[in-house]
């Protein structure tokens, strides 16, 4: 009786001695941290694509919300996003027998710099870019909603990535 004793004591100090954090989100950020600030996103691409910079500022807000339980302030937050849109270019990707565009390449690539206010160690500053294909034969505005939607996700998943979840 004794031995059970100490073996189920030994068994509850191995658990209590081993602390895990999950997260279901998989963020990983320090708990002094409370606030987040997106700053207003110009953009500064040779092709202007009205409101796509607004877009891409409340796709960012809203992730960061559904995510994280942070709160939005307007300056001065704990965490600091800040970027611009750089490029947004259309090129051929792939040519037909007669030289003429079978499919077109849609790019946006958006520089982002992250400031966390509590630690400098962390803050990154870095240019993240997708792309979307689609037939030459069909009109950029015919793709235009569903390819920025792909696009800007596929660039938010990378920069959630690389600041709050640190993959």
């Amino acid at each position: 009786m004794k031995r059970r004793t100490i073996y189920i004591l030994l068994l509850l100090l191995s658990f209590q001695a081993c602390k895990v954090n999950y997260s279901f989100t998989g963020i990983n950020i320090s708990k002094d941290i409370k606030t987040f600030e997106v700053d207003y996103i110009p953009n500064n691409a040779p092709l202007i694509v009205p409101g796509l910079n607004e877009d891409f500022r409340n796709m960012l807000i809203d992730r960061i919300n559904q995510q994280t339980g942070l709160t939005q302030v307007k300056t001065n937050g704990d965490i600091i996003f800040q970027g611009e849109i750089t490029d947004y270019r259309i090129d051929p990707v792939a040519l037909t027998s007669g030289q003429t565009a079978a499919q077109n390449r849609l790019t946006i690539s958006i520089k982002m710099e992250y400031l966390n206010t509590k630690d400098n160690e962390e803050n990154i500053n870095k240019t993240y870019s997708w792309y979307y294909d689609y037939p030459a034969s069909v009109s950029r505005t015919q793709i235009e909603a569903d390819a920025h939607k792909i696009i800007m996700e596929t660039i938010l998943d990378n920069i959630f990535n690389d600041t709050l979840a640190k993959w």
